[in-house]
């Protein structure tokens, strides 16, 4: 019983730590992008550009076909 009491207390506290290690670790990612090239056609920060574009796309896909697996029609 203490076991599952503990277990439910620490996946909610550790998925959110993840959640935050995550997110922190993009934007220093995306930031460090951002000062390798300062501009390309006009196009300020166009590597931070790109690289936000690209993990915006993989995370709609991925979200698309979490949610297509799940139907069965």
């Amino acid at each position: 019983m203490q076991n599952r009491l503990f277990s439910a207390l620490w996946v909610p506290v550790l998925v959110v730590l993840a959640t935050v290690g995550l997110i922190v670790g993009v934007g220093e990612l995306l930031l460090a992008a951002a000062g390798i090239r300062e501009e390309l056609g006009g196009v300020k920060e166009p590597l931070a550009v790109l690289a936000a574009l690209a993990l915006a796309l993989i995370i709609l896909v991925g979200a698309s076909v979490i949610a297509r697996s799940g139907r069965k029609a």
